[in-house]
C-alpha cells in the first residue's frame, strides 16, 4: 500500500503552521516527517494532516497551532 505525502510547505499552509514551528515539531518528534528516496526535504505523511472536530466545532489543527505556540 503507497500512502500520500505532502511537502512540508504543503502541509504548513494546510494547517497554518509556520515553517518554523513545524522543523521545531520534528525536532521534538511531534510531527511524523520522512526524508524520502535519498531527498533532501521533508514529507509527511497526508493521514497526519488533522480533521476537523464537527463536535467541538475546532479542528485539530487549532488544537496543534496552540499547543506549539512557545
Amino acid at each position: 500500500m503507497t500512502s500520500r505525502y505532502l511537502t512540508l510547505r504543503e502541509f504548513c499552509e494546510l494547517t497554518r503552521i509556520s515553517i518554523s514551528t513545524a522543523y521545531r515539531m520534528i525536532r521534538n518528534g511531534d510531527l511524523p516527517a520522512v526524508k524520502l528516496n535519498n531527498g533532501r526535504h521533508w514529507k509527511v505523511p497526508a493521514d497526519f494532516l488533522p480533521t476537523y472536530n464537527t463536535d467541538t466545532g475546532r479542528s485539530d489543527r487549532q488544537r496543534i497551532a496552540t499547543a506549539h505556540q512557545i
